[in-house]
């Protein structure tokens, strides 16, 4: 199967504060990716990788997040689907096809601690060969920073006539 005509499965940790390390993939096709994907986001474990979604679950801690990626028609192709870290070996080795050892002994701390870093090396090594990123990304921050004072201010003025001594 060329990279044109298949998929890739994937399974990456996601903790806070720390992002996400991709801990596992393999190719596939993509009926079979298609296939996986709608049966893992079927599984009542499963939850959407958003803030709210998280404090309704009362989910606290690690997401292990399964999913899969091709290239159609000259776009990318791409979901994935989270799961607290208490169902997850279960639940993406149900849907995934991956053994759940495999998947166990990825999340041990040594393999997770060199994933980790194998990653930020990566990331370090691409923004040293693109600096013009890293002068991008701070006037976003620097925009990013009035805006919030901004709002920050405009919200003080509104909480002054709100609140009455």
């Amino acid at each position: 199967m060329s990279k044109l005509d298949g998929a890739i499965v994937y399974v990456e940790l996601e903790r806070a504060g720390t992002g996400r390390v991709e801990i596992y993939s393999r190719e596939a096709t993509k009926e079979e990716a298609l296939r996986m994907f709608e049966s893992a986001s079927n599984d009542r474990r499963a939850i959407e990788d958003d803030l709210a979604s998280r404090v309704a679950a009362e989910v606290k801690g690690d997401l292990l997040c399964a999913g899969y990626f091709f290239v159609e028609g000259g776009k990318d192709a791409h979901e994935d689907v989270a799961f607290p870290i208490l169902h997850a070996v279960a639940a993406i080795s149900e849907h995934f096809g991956i053994d759940a050892e495999t998947l166990e002994r990825a999340l041990e701390p040594a393999n997770v601690a060199a994933l980790s870093s194998a990653r930020d090396a990566e990331l370090a090594s691409f923004l040293n060969d693109h600096p013009e990123l890293l002068a991008g990304a701070e006037a976003i921050r620097e925009k990013h920073g009035n805006v919030q004072a901004a709002l920050a201010a405009e919200l003080a003025i509104e909480l002054q006539g709100e609140v009455r001594h």
